[in-house]
């Protein structure tokens, strides 16, 4: 059987390595490396860091109160990262899990991207004259006769963000009643508090990763 041992590939043309390995045999590759033919880029779309919500943020249930129609209101599922370069994407995911005291279809959602010194902006769809604006709408949960004790849930993957800062972002999930007032929305849980079967629980929380450019 034959071997290459190495601790470093450079082509011939090239004025530093373009791969190198470790004692472990980790293998390392420059931020701004690239190659040609079918392969990609080795620099783009590596995963810096990663933040979320802390075991006891996921873990608690409370609620929410909704005191005006169409409004927005925070929960308490948000995370803070700080990038490490202007250049650098935010790819943000969560998912919540709840039961509002009204019914689901008239409840929306969206992310708030607050910028530490800098500017709040909502992730959300254009302005549509006086249609509400969000990300998407809580899907129905099935209920029979028993309005609560049948939460919903929301998952969101793949939310690519570019605030083109490395100063702190926080990326607020937060919950809107489109057309009533005085509405509660309770996470981690059923409207109803009794101790029984078809009471049921969960977790709920948001992730924030940045990807190099």
């Amino acid at each position: 059987m034959s071997r290459l041992i190495t601790n470093a590939i450079r082509s011939t043309s090239a004025s530093a390595d373009a791969i190198t390995m470790d004692g472990s045999g980790n293998v390392t590759f420059p931020a701004n490396a690239t190659c040609s033919g079918t392969a990609t880029g080795f620099g783009g779309g590596k995963i810096l860091q990663v933040v979320t919500v802390s075991d006891s943020v996921r873990e608690t249930t409370g609620s929410v109160s909704l005191s005006s129609a169409n409004t927005y209101y925070d929960t308490p599922f948000a995370v803070t990262i700080t990038p490490s370069a202007t250049s650098s994407k935010i790819l943000v995911m969560g998912h919540v899990m709840g039961e509002a005291s009204i019914d689901d279809y008239t409840m929306m959602w969206r992310i708030e991207r607050a910028i530490s010194g800098g500017s709040t902006t909502n992730i959300q769809a254009p302005s549509a004259s006086s249609r509400p604006l969000g990300i998407s709408m809580f899907p129905s949960g099935f209920y029979n006769s028993n309005n609560e004790s049948t939460t919903t849930v929301v998952n969101f993957a793949g939310l690519i963000d570019t605030p083109s800062t490395t100063s702190a972002i926080t990326y607020t999930f937060q919950v809107n009643a489109t057309q009533t007032n005085s509405v509660t929305f309770y996470y981690n849980r059923t409207v109803g508090a009794s101790d029984g079967i078809d009471y049921e629980r969960g977790l709920s929380w948001i992730t924030a990763q940045e990807v190099a450019a």
